[in-house]
């Protein structure tokens, strides 16, 4: 219950920023609807059916981004140090912070595929199939937002965060093929999971599941890492 609380403290500072909400889902919406139809056929990254999953997945990070300015920012103003001496343990305060992060993203998966469907894309029961996938995604960020609360301070998350975005629209493939920019990219780019999560999101909804077990595998993988870093980090944080 106590927990439940503490999320729901969360998602109320995350719904009443507006900012945090503009860039989490409005402009994610308005990138979608431009790119769309300014696109008309011309460039198959841009198809609605690739372009839907692609800007979700875009649209994480900046979740990530505001979630790790939450966790910094209970830091500076000493929030979680009067939480520390509460009983509750740290696996307490890790998921009250995920819930409200993972409704976000769900809603941001939603929002995005409604618009989708009024720019064309195709009513599918693939569209279901999809989204525990694009939930599994959603939690590599959310663990990847708790990392920069932890480690980071609230003036560094705002840049680190921008870097990031950037960092997995180019070496995921949201704006254009790895496979245009060089060889060495496309290396790193498939290294590391970004990548893995669009082909993943896009392959789901095509109905395409070849190397779904290999792209999840290795989102997994990531995540539980990602996950494990966050988690030392915050006891650390907690013993200090």
């Amino acid at each position: 219950m106590k927990t439940i609380i503490f999320a729901r403290r969360n998602l109320k500072e995350m719904l009443n920023d507006i900012l945090s909400l503009f860039f989490m889902i409005v402009l994610p919406a308005f990138l979608l609807v431009l790119m769309v139809t300014l696109n008309i056929g011309l460039n198959e990254t841009f198809a609605v059916e690739n372009f839907v999953p692609s800007i979700i997945i875009f649209s994480f990070p900046f979740s990530a981004m505001f979630s790790g300015v939450l966790v910094s920012r209970d830091r500076s103003n000493s929030f979680l140090a009067r939480l520390f001496v509460s009983p509750l343990k740290a696996h307490h305060y890790i998921v009250g912070y995920m819930l409200p992060l993972l409704i976000i993203s769900f809603i941001q998966i939603i929002f995005l595929y409604i618009v989708g469907i009024i720019l064309g894309l195709k009513i599918s029961i693939y569209i279901i199939v999809s989204l525990p996938f694009l939930v599994l995604i959603s939690f590599l960020f959310v663990n990847v937002g708790l990392l920069f609360g932890s480690t980071l301070k609230e003036q560094q998350v705002g840049g680190v965060g921008s870097i990031f975005i950037q960092f997995v629209a180019f070496l995921g493939g949201v704006w254009f093929p790895l496979e245009i920019v060089g060889e060495a990219f496309e290396i790193a780019g498939k290294i590391l999971p970004f990548y893995h999560c669009i082909q993943l999101a896009q392959k789901t909804l095509a109905g395409n599941f070849q190397n779904v077990l290999l792209h999840t595998a290795i989102i997994i993988g990531y995540t539980i890492l990602v996950a494990l870093l966050a988690i030392f980090s915050f006891k650390k944080k907690m013993i200090e």
